[in-house]
């Protein structure tokens, strides 16, 4: 199934590229989305014509495959409003569309690959398809994120193959018969060149960092949200940053038996904390409406590399958290998108009386606003509860309660933009000159919205089971 997916996807892209009418693209639109919750369906029931070799459907992979595919339907929805809002040229459509198939395929690789190489070639995959989206508008902005997208991330990602490759003459030693994350779980046991697992973990941490979003390469994952469509930021902000996590959690996991599992979890700590740190100090003095929202994202991505460094409970709450905030930033991006065709900037300081103008959006942007500060029935407070309390039982007091201060900071200087945007007066009246926003465009970021309540109150035994499966390699 996996291969037929992937002959799906270029039949689907040379359609767009030969017939660029409005409603041929909105068919092979939905013959995408279809060919996407199929490939969902069979990987749920393990039903693959390839070589398990080189793709293998997981529990964690499926939990993201799955939120992607769920995010695939409005993406492609806001994606049209998006082109009819400006007016699009048939080419800039079809090179958008043609990006956005391949990058959602490329995620999708990233997800279900077992082998080591195939994963980092479909990683770097996403770095080409994502430049064209972050490129999309063709402004001066454009440009310059682009080409700083597509060499911070390709050097990233060369630290990250090196370190593969210090991983591969760690185990020269020992027969396996593929580098494959099944095969390689126990290896690490036997591997003594503690330094050698070191700087590898490192390397590779390093360089998917730029796709996690988290400390040190998260820069230009802010400057690629300041550009691109609020549709791509959307994905970028959601998929992209599971594929980052789902990246380094496999190596993870892989190493967590070695020698060095103490000394990854106090580099995740660190990585957590400086996330943390510089998504709140940058927050503080941010014009751009959506390089906010993208600094938040880099915060709960700090959140769940705390996860991952606290282990037990945390673990869970951190892909829980994932899961959550896939949902609730997807949707706060889209409605972004609206905010900025009302005002014609990204600039926060000319935004304001949006409840007004767009009632529904509003509505929308409250509700995003209690679901990314994480007050209840947030299912990101039942997931940071969990990261939080690993933490105190390990005897991190001191970095919880600094964490604690630093995300009510992260809280008030949201709670102070969006009250602004959404309430605040202005000299001169918006709204006669605003674009109008059809109430129905709003729809796909409720359901999202509840949807991730529905998940945080009342999580489905599923889901719950899928998750603990995830985990089961990893240390009791």
């Amino acid at each position: 199934m996996i291969w037929a997916y992937y002959i799906g996807i270029i039949l689907l892209c040379s359609g767009v590229y030969f017939f660029r009418k409005k409603n041929a693209l909105y068919l092979i639109s939905l013959i995408f989305i279809f060919l996407q919750i199929c490939l969902n369906i069979f990987s749920i029931k393990k039903y693959f014509d390839g070589d398990q070799i080189y793709f293998k459907a997981d529990a964690l992979g499926l939990i993201f495959i799955t939120v992607l595919s769920i995010l695939t339907i409005p993406t492609i929805i806001q994606s049209f409003a998006y082109f009819n809002s400006r007016a699009e040229k048939p080419r800039n459509k079809c090179i958008y569309l043609i990006s956005l198939f391949v990058f959602i395929g490329s995620m999708t690789g990233v997800f279900m690959a077992n082998h080591i190489g195939i994963l980092w070639i479909f990683a770097e995959a996403t770095t080409l398809s994502i430049a064209l989206l972050i490129y999309h508008e063709r402004t001066t902005e454009a440009v310059e994120a682009t080409w700083k997208y597509i060499f911070v991330s390709s050097i990233a990602l060369s630290f990250s193959f090196i370190g593969i490759l210090l991983l591969d003459i760690s185990i020269i030693d020992f027969t396996w018969a593929n580098f494959t994350f099944s095969e390689l779980q126990t290896v690490f046991i036997n591997t003594n060149n503690k330094l050698l697992l070191q700087i590898a973990f490192l390397l590779i941490v390093i360089g998917f960092s730029v796709k996690m979003g988290v400390f040190p390469l998260h820069t230009v994952c802010i400057d690629a949200h300041a550009v691109a469509p609020s549709p791509i930021s959307a994905l970028v902000s959601t998929s992209l940053m599971n594929v980052g996590f789902v990246s380094i959690f496999r190596f993870y996991t892989m190493l967590s038996h070695s020698l060095i599992f103490n000394w990854m979890n106090h580099v995740m700590l660190i990585i957590g904390i400086l996330s943390i740190v510089f998504s709140a100090v940058y927050m503080l003095k941010v014009k751009n409406f959506k390089r906010l929202i993208a600094y938040s994202s880099i915060e709960n991505m700090g959140i769940v590399a705390l996860g991952m460094a606290s282990g037990g409970i945390a673990w869970f709450g951190a892909i829980f958290h994932l899961i959550i905030h896939s949902f609730v930033k997807s949707g706060l991006f889209f409605q972004t998108g609206q905010v900025i065709r009302v005002y014609n900037t990204k600039k926060v300081y000319f935004m304001s009386n949006y409840f007004k103008i767009n009632a529904i959006g509003g509505v929308v942007m409250i509700i995003a606003l209690l679901l990314l500060t994480a007050i209840p029935p947030s299912g990101l407070f039942f997931s940071e509860f969990m990261v939080f309390s690993s933490m105190i039982k390990d005897n991190y007091i001191a970095v919880v309660v600094m964490i604690m201060l630093l995300l009510c900071f992260i809280l008030f200087v949201l709670s102070k933009y969006f009250m602004k945007i959404l309430f605040s007066s202005q000299a001169h009246d918006v709204s006669e000159k605003c674009q109008v926003i059809s109430k129905w465009e709003s729809v796909p970021q409720l359901v999202l919205f509840a949807l991730a309540i529905y998940i945080g109150i009342n999580p489905p035994p599923f889901l719950i089971e899928i998750i603990h499966q995830a985990l089961t390699t990893l240390p009791k």
